[in-house]
């Protein structure tokens, strides 16, 4: 699977959870997603990490549709459980997904096989190119005021000016550098590296929907 097949299928699975209310379901893509992420190494820390950030939402959708949903107090529970899980499977699913996911080729491969805008994949590829950049710059804009006595916290708005100041001057030198290797807005391109979206992909996209699908028939009830 190319890295467009691998988002069409977290949009699929995403859009096909939105529409059913099955506990064990989620429960068994979040398994899942879990084993992704355990094959891709650096478990024990992602793990952690994932949790600490869902138990907030989870919390918060538990007990808003348990102690204000509405029907009986089954019902009730359910629910609240069906979108508890909901919330994991998202988080774990796109934690799946961003393990396996390189950006430089995800956005190539959409560039084209889904025809995105070469302007947008470039720029989006310059500006995250630039992200060490701007974290040092930030630090040094820091130390700058330190050293006359200014102390710029994260929520300052002369800290946000000065870095924005730089960041239009980086973007700048960004445009002047696509220039000069040639990009041309609109023109056609070739490509040295091509991702194609192969059938064995599509096939397993197939699969894992029919399974889906196959689970949603025999957990309709839970």
């Amino acid at each position: 699977m190319n890295e467009t097949q691998k988002l069409v299928l977290v949009l699929l699975i995403s859009f096909e959870i939105a529409f059913t209310k099955s506990v064990y379901l989620n429960l068994i893509l979040i398994v899942m997603s879990l084993l992704i992420l355990l094959i891709t190494g650096n478990f024990a820390k992602n793990f952690a990490r994932l949790l600490i950030v869902s138990i907030l939402p989870a919390i918060g959708s538990f007990t808003s549709f348990y102690f204000f949903g509405t029907g009986s107090k089954e019902q009730r529970v359910h629910f609240a459980l069906v979108m508890t899980t909901r919330v994991g499977v998202y988080i774990f699913l796109g934690a799946a997904f961003i393990s396996t996911m390189v950006l430089y080729k995800l956005l190539r491969s959409l560039e084209q096989n889904v025809k995105m805008s070469a302007t947008f994949v470039y720029g989006i590829l310059g500006a995250f190119s630039f992200i060490p950049k701007i974290i040092h710059a930030v630090k040094t804009i820091r130390a700058v005021g330190m050293m006359r006595g200014e102390v710029l916290h994260f929520w300052s708005p002369k800290l946000y000016f000065k870095a924005i100041t730089q960041s239009l001057i980086w973007s700048n030198n960004l445009a002047m550098a696509m220039t000069s290797h040639g990009f041309e807005e609109g023109e056609k391109r070739s490509y040295y590296e091509r991702f194609p979206a192969k059938f064995g992909g599509w096939m397993i996209i197939l699969i894992v929907m029919l399974f889906i699908q196959y689970c949603v028939f025999i957990l309709r009830l839970w």
